[in-house]
Order: C-alpha cells, then structure tokens, then sequence
C-alpha cells in the first residue's frame, strides 16, 4: 500500500528536477535533451503543485498529519527531501527557462532565490532537528534513511553558489558564498559521522532490509553533491581572495572531487548489488524507490564539475554516461509511481463497494 500525499513523496520531485537541470547543462552532448529539459521541468512544477496542495489538503482535513509526521523519526528524515525537492526545482528553473526563454531569465533566477531560500531554511531546520534527535535516544538501528535529512544543507551550497553572480551588491554575494560555505561544512560533518554508523550497521551487523534496499543510494548523495558544492563554491570564492590565492582554491576543490568520487566507487558498487537484490527478489514498491534518481543525479553533477575544474575530458564522459543511467532510473520510477498510484486509487473506490456488498 502506498503512503498518502506527504513528505515521503518528494523525493519524485528531487530526481525529476536534478534530472532537468542535468538534461539542459548537458543538452550539448546530449541529443535531444534540450527538449527533454523543458518537458520535465515542467513535470517537476506539476508535482511540486499537487503533491504540496495534496498534504495541504490532508493536513486541513486532519491537523494532527502534520505533528505526526515530526514526531514519527523515520517520517521526520523525509522532510529532508521536501527541502532538496525544493532547491532541486528552483535550480531547474533557473537553469532550463534562462536557456529557453532569456527574457524570462531574470524571473527564473528570482523564482530560484525565493525556492532557495525556503529550501535551505527548511533543510538547516530538519538536519539540526534530526541530529538532536538522535542524541542519546534510543531511536532503533541505523539506516542509510537517516542521510535523508542531513543532504539538503549540501544542495543549499551547490544551489547557493550558483545564484551568488546574480546579487546585486557584492556584500550581498560574500553573505551567500559564506553561507553556502557554513552549508556544506554541515552536511559534509554530519553525513561523515551518520553515513559512518550506518554502513558500520549494514555491513557488520545486520544487513540492509530488501525493502529498503535503493535507500544504499542515499549516501552517493553527499558524494557527488559535495564534489559539485566544492567545484561550484571554489570558483565563486575566488572573487573574495588575493588573485595568487585563486589557483589554490581550484587545486583544493579539483584534490577534494578525487578523493571523494574515488571512495564513491566502492559505495556505488554496494548499491548496485543491493539493488540489485532487492528487485531480484522481489522488492515492493515504495516511494523509497526514487532513491535511484537524485544520489545519481548528483554524481553526475559532480563529474560534470570535475571536467570543468579539471580539465579531463573523462570526467565529462563518464558524467554523460552517468546523466543517461539516471534518465533511465527517472523512467523506470515514474512507471512504478503511476502504477502503484492507479492500483492504489482503484482499490481504494472498489473498497466501499466490496463492504456494501
């Protein structure tokens, strides 16, 4: 049975908006990707539309949902990906319109930095409220799902750097570079210290559920939004710093990347299997399922802005390869979400004619 409209749901709009963004930043090498930018940006605003106007519905008719969904721990860590839903379309946005329609540029990015500041408001506010959760609390065995919560302050830097060239005063733009700064020191320390007991549990202890198995893609996502967060911050900051200063912010971002997207190879290979595993054998389907699209999505990302910093034109490949497994994902889960959507729907209208007859 799928879950109502709620916090456990935006995670179609996280893959759905990284996945138009990358579409359009890489519609060069990309054939028709171009058009595909456009026609999922605008799918992203449609779910962003009805799933918000959907839990609003639910939390009107019954106050109490939005309470529960606070106190409840595992529902509590999906709040996380309303606030990287939200950040993930408002880069869309100011990604795809500008390129389209440049008359619309200016608005796009003023959409971005209304979504942007929402976004990283909410997600500050859910990964702080989350780590003191679980201090000194019993709250059950680790999960890769604790990441959930602790990512956004990670895609507030990447998002954050990108609308710092479109301040308009330069004390402005220094505010927002140290505060994407601040951002992805805080994601980076408390992914660590989460991630680092969560795969302790996985692979010593108890293995991962079969139904939870593509949350094994969760922690990707501090690995190649970092490695773009990284990229992405190095070269706004170079406008604050001594010109014979810049360079030594590139070759810090370019060294971070490598060793980051090389300690990514071993985890993307882990959930490989389990997913694997999990479809293998039969693994249910659940809204946890758009796992597969924005950890992958950031990966991408991440080598994409290797390429640039870099120069490796191997990096640029491997982020074409990786940007068409993620539009691959992106499908496969919008079949399983429409389906179970309609399956769902259908029993529930039959339900009160099976109870009368």
């Amino acid at each position: 049975m799928v879950p109502l409209p709620g916090p456990q749901w935006y995670g179609s709009l996280m893959g759905t908006g990284i996945a138009a963004t990358l579409t359009q930043t890489l519609s060069g090498d990309l054939p028709g990707a171009r058009a595909l930018a456009v026609v999922l940006l605008v799918t992203g605003w449609f779910v962003f539309v009805g799933l918000t106007a959907a839990f609003a519905a639910r939390i009107a008719r019954r106050p109490a949902v939005l309470a529960q969904t606070i106190r409840d721990l595992p529902v509590l860590a999906t709040w996380g990906m309303v606030s990287m839903g939200v950040l993930a379309l408002g880069s869309a946005t100011a990604t795809v319109v500008p390129a389209h329609w440049p008359s619309l540029a200016s608005s796009a990015w003023a959409v971005d930095g209304v979504l942007w500041s929402v976004g990283t408001v909410l997600g500050i506010l859910t990964a702080l409220g989350f780590a003191v959760r679980l201090i000194g609390r019993d709250v059950g065995a680790p999960t890769t799902t604790w990441g959930l919560p602790i990512v956004p302050p990670m895609v507030s830097a990447t998002t954050g750097a990108a609308l710092v060239p479109h301040l308009a005063t330069r004390p402005a733009q220094l505010l927002l570079v140290i505060v994407a700064v601040a951002c992805f020191f805080l994601a980076l320390v408390l992914g660590m210290v989460v991630f680092a007991v969560a795969y302790h549990h996985h692979w010593r202890v108890a293995p991962l559920p079969l139904a939870a198995s593509t949350s094994a893609w969760i922690p990707l996502g501090v690995v190649g939004q970092s490695t773009a967060a990284a990229q992405a911050l190095a070269v706004q900051a170079q406008h604050f710093v001594l010109p014979e200063d810049a360079g030594t912010l590139t070759w810090l971002a370019n060294l971070y990347g490598t060793v980051m997207l090389t300690l990514g190879v071993p985890l993307i290979a882990w959930a490989t299997v389990m997913t694997l595993r999990g479809f293998r054998n039969g693994m249910p389907f659940s809204p946890g399922w758009w796992a597969l699209t924005f950890p992958v999505g950031t990966v991408c990302l991440g080598l994409h802005g290797m390429a640039g910093g870099t120069g490796v034109r191997a990096f640029g490949i491997a982020s074409d390869v990786v940007c068409l497994v993620l539009l691959f994902n992106w499908a496969l889960c919008a079949v399983a979400t429409v389906r179970a959507v309609r399956a769902h729907t259908v029993g529930t209208s039959r339900a009160p004619v099976a109870a009368h007859g």
